[in-house]
């Protein structure tokens, strides 16, 4: 597996929800963590350096680590969570 997918999503303080934001493509680390929680921490450490070069808005915001096929449907979650991001 050479692309890990995090499907990211913007907290809405109008709506009260999560909506779409953004799908990084990231390079699959090597090892590949064993547990959610290692995913968790990797997802967590791509998404800061991601929102900083980009310049996300502060906020909080949900994602899921998927592996997904060549037409973009998810085969496998890795790890799921929320994350906060202060600019």
């Amino acid at each position: 597996m050479d692309v890990v997918w995090l499907d990211v999503q913007m907290w809405t303080g109008l709506r009260g929800t999560f909506h779409p934001f953004t799908d990084v493509a990231c390079e699959a680390p090597d090892p590949l963590p064993a547990i959610e929680g290692e995913w968790q921490r990797w997802a967590s450490q791509y998404l800061g350096v991601v929102a900083m070069q980009e310049g996300w808005q502060a906020g909080r915001y949900a994602y899921s680590a998927e592996r997904r096929d060549d037409g973009g449907h998810t085969l496998k979650i890795f790890a799921r969570g929320q994350w906060q991001w202060n600019t």
